[in-house]
Parts: C-alpha cells; structure tokens; sequence
C-alpha cells in the first residue's frame, strides 16, 4: 500500500473526521487519499489558520482534528499555529510535504527543515525519511500528542516517501494506549494535612483541569471542604460564575479584584493544572509572599520551573481530584463559611462597572451585551490585545469549552480561525470572534473560508482605533507614544465592506443601545456576521506589576 493511502487510513483509525489545509505540490499524494476517504476537508485561506481552526476545534469538543499544507512557505506558515497550540497544550496532529529525501539540505525549492523549526515549539517533531517506518511514526505521533502534557506533533512527509509502497494491514493497525499519572497517595494525605493546617486555603483551577475533563471533581472538592476557587484564565468556565466559590480569577492582566483579594488573604494556594506563569502572578515575590503552595501537574517539569512549591504532586488533574476527594471525605476539615460569606459581598462591592451608556461607546459596555444576549449559548474565541484583556475580566462563562483564548501566545489572527474550527466542532453554539480593530485584519480572509462553508461565525471587533494594548504600554512604562494610533479604521477603512466582500454580512454600531440589535441580526442572518463597535479611543484597561498593586481604571 502506497504510504500516502497508508497516512490516512491512520488518520481515520485514530478517529479524525475533520482536516484544516490548503494542498500543494509537496503534499498532493496524500491528498489523493484524503478525497477517497471519509474524512471532511475545509480549504483555508493561508496555512496558519489551519492549525488555528483545527486549535478551536480541539478546545470547543475535545476530539483532535488535522491540520495539513505543502512544503516550503507553506510548512512555515504552520509555526505561529504550532507555537500557539502548544503554550496552551492543545493537541493535534500537523502534517506537512516536503521535497524527494534526496533534496533534504540542498536549498532546493520550497525545501525548509520544518521539524528542525519547529522542535522547540512542538510537542514533538518527525521527518520520515523511512517509509517503513510511517505506521511507527504515525502510532508515537496521536500517542504524543494526548498523552501527558497533550501537545501538537509535525509530522514532515517528502514526496518519495509518500508515494513508496510498503506492506500494511488496516485492521491490525492498533492506536498505542497510555494512562496520565496517578498521584502518589501518601502526597495526597499531606496535602489535606495542610488544607487542614492553613486559615484560608484557595484552590487555583488551571486549564489542565479543563484539558482532563475534571472541573466538575475540582468544584466537587472545593464544595466538600469549602474552599474558594481561583480559576486561571485559560480555566475560564471551570466554575459557573454565580457559584457562591467563585472567587474569580487572580492575576495581573486578566485579574479581577475579587481574585486577587481573596488570593492575597490567602495562607495555602492548591494549584490543579496551572503554571504560575507570568501574567497570572506578575511579581513572583509579592505572589509568593509568606505562603504556601501544593502544586499538582500532569508534566514533572511544571513543577518548580517557575519557584518551588511546599508540596509538588506530579499527576493528571483527574486522578488528582478523585484521589483528594476519596481522602478529603476521610480526612478532610470544612473550612468556616464566614469568609465565604464575605465573598458574596466582596465580589458585588469588586465588581467592576460595564454599564457605561456613552458615546462613543465605553468597551466595558461591549462584553456587558455579550454576556446578556448569548449567556452559554456562544463559544468565545479572542486573540490578544486590551479587547482579549477586558474579555477575560468582563465576560461571565459558566460552562469548559465556552472560552478559547490564546492564553500563553496571545496571538493576533487566531480569533476567526479558530471560532470557525470550534463552529465545526461544535455547530449546535455560536462561535463568536471578540477581537480589536487592528487584530481583525490579521486572518479576515478566513472569513472567505466560512463563507465558503455557510459556517456563520460572528465577529464582534471592538474598536478603539489603535493598537490599545501596546499604547498603555507606552504611556505608562516609558511616557511616550508613537506608531499605535489607527485613527483610519473609525474612518476610511470600512470594515461592513470587507465583510460583504467576502460573501459575508456586518454593520458598524455607534450607540451602546443598538449592540443587542446588531448581536440579534447577526445571530439570525444565516451567514457570517461582522460587528463593528466604534468605541472610546483611550480608554486605559486595569492592570499592574503586581496583584497587589493593580490599578484601576474607569
């Protein structure tokens, strides 16, 4: 059998349906037999949105989906799709085409080592230049990607290799099977020793929590022992927001002041499935402060890359809470209710205002009408940008899977791409792009893309008219500004025709009063709805070095 038929027969006995891709010369053999087969190919518009959307797709269902493109420019296009999947531990699987082996290292056309580029950003990287070995590489491909800390895995195919003929029997063919780690016991018993030692214990749920499918154990835990629950912002939804244990989210950037009250009066953090990264802890002296932490993590090297904890628990998510729960049902002590109470009132008094009714329209007052109009019937997707920082402040979501951001890349153009590949995932939601008017044009072509497909995404720009995240950055950390202002696009760019242009529908709003209107008519329209909010200029968005020194702005 022909590697190339070989490939994807592989690709339909690890379950894959849905393929992102543009094809080319170098990959045309297997595209062959993509068309025989039974899987559903979507033809994107540049190559990095295909991993994007098959990115989206993974977050919005949990099944893996395929991204596939040629060689040369094409390959390198996939790099800013590999890197923002794998910060965030999305696993897929990218393959791409690659000249005859005999041109490997020759500069001949289009021929670019794309595993050597994309070794550090990947999960793992193949180049095949044994076809005997495809059925070896494809197996350690899926069984890399899911296990573990899941991540995306390139898989390079030069031509001569795709189109040689080696021995292969379908039905012997047997994904590899894995098991994440279970926690060591004896860990999990000094863990509720200190949740039972400490005055205020906080749990932190992470996105691993979210990846492992475990964010009912988690506040099933929080519940037997009454503790608060820090989400990060990549677990956004882990816990339904009117949940009297919400305690928001902490952090710098996509911090609340409820999070990062409740976390600052906190002697014991539990962290499940995060990564004490940057925009979550901002100073790690004032984070760390006097107290203590049980850090718990799929992936050994997580713990302690970035300070090391009291207690370190190398183990997936799940395995985790069911085991803290067995023992927390043994051992476990019910902290007081009286700082829970107090949280009621402490997240009314700390919340932040969104009822803003000015013209031009106040940002806040954007994700105010997104809350109200979809409540859990839209998947959000954002990219990066003070409109990706307000979404994660403002936005209520109360339910995995109804938030994908580009968490640890923030990557511009991720946003359409990746709604268009959750809307495939997931067509019984609305997918909705939340981005900025600069990030809109990085990736609009995709909405050619779902227009070709009648897949009606919504994209709802917020825009100020400058690179927003970058000016407060100048203004506040070095008092200048230059190059950010984009006053052209509440002017002569004209967004609505852009959007008709590729087959799509839109209309720009200027009053706070008609946003519900614009989000009706684009839910009804059929096709894919572009929104553009023409918004205050220079409104600042709160955040700080640290979580004890966020400032606030109106």
């Amino acid at each position: 059998m022909q590697v190339a038929e070989i490939i994807v027969k592989i690709l339909e006995k690890e379950g894959i349906s849905d393929a992102f891709g543009i094809p080319g010369a170098g990959i045309n053999p297997v595209y062959k037999y993509l068309g025989l087969s039974g899987i559903t190919h979507y033809c994107v518009r540049h190559e990095e949105a295909a991993v994007h959307a098959a990115d989206g797709y993974f977050r919005a269902c949990g099944k893996m989906a395929l991204a596939i493109c040629t060689s040369g420019p094409g390959a390198t296009n996939f790099v800013t799709g590999i890197y923002t999947a794998n910060i965030d531990s999305i696993p897929l699987i990218a393959i791409t085409g690659q000249a005859v082996t005999a041109q490997l290292g020759k500069d001949a056309f289009q021929c670019v080592d794309i595993a050597k580029i994309c070794e550090p950003i990947a999960k793992a990287t193949f180049c095949v230049t044994d076809p005997k070995s495809i059925v070896s590489v494809m197996q350690k491909a899926f069984y890399l990607a899911k296990s573990g800390k899941p991540g995306p895995v390139v898989i390079d195919l030069p031509l001569d290799v795709q189109m040689a003929d080696v021995e292969f029997n379908v039905d012997e063919y047997q994904p590899l099977a894995f098991d994440n780690p279970h926690p060591d016991m004896k860990d999990i018993e000094k863990a509720i020793a200190m949740i039972n030692e400490a005055q205020n214990p906080t749990i932190i749920m992470g996105g691993g929590v979210i990846l492992a499918k475990a964010a009912d154990l988690c506040v099933k835990f929080a519940e037997m022992l009454n503790l608060p629950v820090i989400t990060t912002y990549m677990a956004k939804g882990g816990i339904r927001t009117d949940h009297p244990l919400n305690a928001g989210h902490a952090g710098i950037q996509v911090g609340q002041p409820i999070g990062n009250r409740v976390f600052l009066d906190s002697d014991l953090i539990i962290g499940i499935g995060c990564r004490f990264t940057d925009r979550h802890t901002g100073n790690i002296n004032v984070y760390k402060g006097n107290r203590k932490f049980i850090h718990i993590n799929v992936e050994p090297k997580e713990i302690g890359k970035i300070f090391q904890p009291d207690l370190g628990i190398v183990a997936d998510a799940k395995y985790a809470l069911e085991a803290l729960l067995k023992v927390g049902a043994e051992q476990g002590k019910p902290k007081g209710s009286a700082r829970i109470e107090a949280m009621q009132e402490l997240r009314a008094q700390l919340k932040r205002k969104t009822d803003y009714d000015c013209v031009p329209i106040k940002p806040h007052r954007v994700y105010e009408e997104l809350n109200k109009f979809f409540k859990d019937d839209a998947i959000f997707t954002t990219g990066c940008g003070l409109n990706q920082i307000w979404s994660g402040q403002l936005q209520d979501v109360n339910h995995p899977g109804l938030y994908l951001p580009s968490g640890g890349a923030g990557t511009l153009g991720y946003d359409i791409p990746a709604a268009f590949g959750a809307k495939i995932a997931n067509p019984g939601k609305h997918a909705v792009a939340v981005m900025g008017d600069f990030g809109f044009t990085f990736h609009v072509q995709e909405l050619a893309v779902a227009a070709t497909y009648n897949v009606p995404v919504i994209v709802v720009i917020v825009n100020n008219a400058y690179l927003s995240l970058i000016r407060q950055n100048q203004k506040y950390a070095y008092g200048f500004e230059h190059a950010v202002a984009m006053d052209v696009n509440q002017g002569v760019m004209d967004y609505v025709k852009v959007a008709e242009g590729f087959a799509c529908a839109g209309e720009r709003v200027f009053k706070p009063e008609d946003i519900r209107g614009a989000l009706e008519r684009a839910v009804q329209a059929g096709k894919p709805y572009v929104i553009d909010i023409v918004c205050e200029k220079e409104t600042d968005c709160s955040m700080g070095p640290a979580v004890d020194s966020v400032k606030e702005f109106v």
